[in-house]
């Protein structure tokens, strides 16, 4: 699942520009790197949004000193909820595909930007990835800067998390909004 594109197009038309007033403002890059143009370096986007999101008060200046629609501003500031660390893709279903938390076994259903997380990282599951995700709307997105990690997991560890999603599926504890 992914999101529709218009809202893909929301979520980049809104996130970039949060990422150029965080550069711009705490001097993140050496450099003057503007992420509203037309190409942008993934690894710069991925080093201001890592000091962002251990910053999530940035945001909050940020929607003061901008004048943004009622519903962008709802929007960002929601991704003060935002969880960044490492996950377990598990699977993948129609509604999106399942991370299941590396530090407390909380299970979400996340669904991609442009393309579906089956798209994106084609590998066979489970897979490791970090990322950080964000409430959109009324799903959970990443921000878009993901790590994948090359490891293959064995069929116990395979096991174990098959369990872990049985399990908030039965228990109805998997987390589709943040």
């Amino acid at each position: 699942m992914r999101l529709k594109p218009e809202d893909a197009g929301l979520f980049y038309e809104m996130f970039l520009p949060l990422l150029d007033y965080v550069n711009e403002n705490y001097h993140v890059m050496m450099e003057p790197v503007h992420f509203t143009g037309e190409s942008v370096d993934p690894r710069d986007a991925a080093e201001v949004a890592h000091f962002l999101w251990e910053r999530t008060w940035i945001i909050d200046d940020y929607l003061t000193e901008t004048a943004l629609p009622e519903e962008q501003c709802e929007i960002i500031s929601g991704w003060k909820r935002c969880i960044s660390r490492t996950f377990i893709i598990e699977r993948h279903l129609k509604k999106g595909s399942v991370f299941i938390s590396d530090d407390n076994d909380s299970v979400y259903l996340v669904n991609g930007i442009i393309d579906s997380w089956e798209e994106m990282i084609p590998a066979p599951t489970p897979v490791i990835v970090k990322t950080t995700l964000l409430p959109f709307r009324d799903v959970i997105i990443s921000d878009g800067l993901v790590s994948a990690f090359p490891i293959r997991f064995g069929r116990n560890m395979a096991d174990e998390f098959k369990e872990t999603y049985m399990t908030a599926k039965k228990n109805k504890t998997l987390i589709s909004q943040i």
